[in-house]
């Protein structure tokens, strides 16, 4: 069997004294924790209140940014519109002048007013023709009828 040991007041208090050296370097070491937890909060806020004020200053500068762009793309979008409306208008008025007149006889100026005219000629015959069905439906027309009689056929067995 094992031998219990007495429990003597010196080593007692040298058991009591180790207790409490202990129980103060957790106190110590949690309050440390909660200490750095602190000033890493601390830390955190002061950064997120210097990246809000930079923020907001350079959602700024980012829009005047884009502002000035919009304005040069629609200035070169202008000037892009006008030199191709003057290059078409150009390239247009030179084949024009080289193609044959027997291959290009009419302008699209003289095709739509010849269509024109075209479309107003077939107007006038429709609505000619359109009277003269009315006039001719005016008139009644006598229907005939003949009843038929129906011979039915019998056969003898011989």
């Amino acid at each position: 069997m094992a031998k219990a040991k007495k429990v003597t007041k010196k080593t007692a208090k040298k058991v009591e004294k180790n207790s409490v050296k202990a129980t103060a370097m957790l106190r110590k070491g949690a309050l440390a924790y909660v200490g750095l937890h602190g000033a890493a909060f601390e830390r955190a806020k002061m950064r997120t209140e210097q990246v809000r004020g930079l923020s907001t200053k350079f959602f700024g500068e980012m829009v005047e940014k884009g502002e000035e762009i919009e304005t040069q793309a629609t200035k070169i979008a202008k000037d892009a519109q006008k030199s191709a409306t003057e290059t078409f208008e150009d390239t247009t008025t030179k084949v024009k002048s080289f193609v044959p007149s027997n291959i290009l006889p009419f302008s699209k100026t003289d095709r739509v007013s010849e269509l024109e005219a075209e479309v107003t000629a077939l107007n006038k015959k429709i609505t000619a023709l359109s009277k003269k069905t009315t006039a001719t439906a005016k008139k009644p027309v006598k229907v005939t009828t003949e009843k038929t009689v129906e011979v039915k056929e019998t056969k003898k067995v011989a």
